[in-house]
């Protein structure tokens, strides 16, 4: 359960949706796109929006498709 961020009661999830359908979040090129929630508050009423973390198969991702971080070199004494 997630608690409040301002008072620390229970909060309530739902789905947002609207006339359209459901709120998605496109998530990384290949995912398909995920549903924001949203944790209102029981007691004082604040709203959180929550989208999820897409899960990534490792044995998935191809070589081409990772980015590999410069090397940092030492900075020379003056």
């Amino acid at each position: 359960m997630i608690l409040c961020s301002r008072c620390s009661n229970e909060t309530w999830a739902t789905q947002l949706v609207t006339a359209n359908g459901p709120v998605m979040l496109d998530g990384p090129r290949g995912t398909p796109p995920q549903p924001v929630s949203a944790h209102a508050c029981t007691a004082c009423g604040h709203i959180e929006l929550y989208a999820p973390q897409p899960v990534v198969d490792a044995a998935a991702v191809r070589p081409e498709m990772v980015v590999e971080e410069p090397a940092t070199a030492p900075i020379p004494a003056a």
